[in-house]
């Protein structure tokens, strides 16, 4: 009966050592993926992605049109 209590705390103990490792390295990988999304939110946004329209032409007409 010992035995099997010695042998049902060792594996108890093991599982619990599973545990907290898969628990660190969950926290670890949530911690890289939240500098990522910080990283992506602070980056500069360039010009040419924010227009992206045809609105430009009837600018560039304006241009065109006075120069002999």
């Amino acid at each position: 009966m010992s035995a099997q209590i010695a042998q049902l705390t060792s594996a108890l103990a093991e599982s619990e050592r599973r545990r907290v490792a898969e628990q660190q390295s969950m926290s670890a990988t949530v911690q890289q993926i939240k500098e990522q999304v910080r990283n992506l939110a602070y980056q500069p946004t360039t010009y040419s992605a924010l227009e992206d329209t045809d609105d430009d032409s009837e600018e560039e007409d304006d241009f065109l049109d006075g120069t002999p």
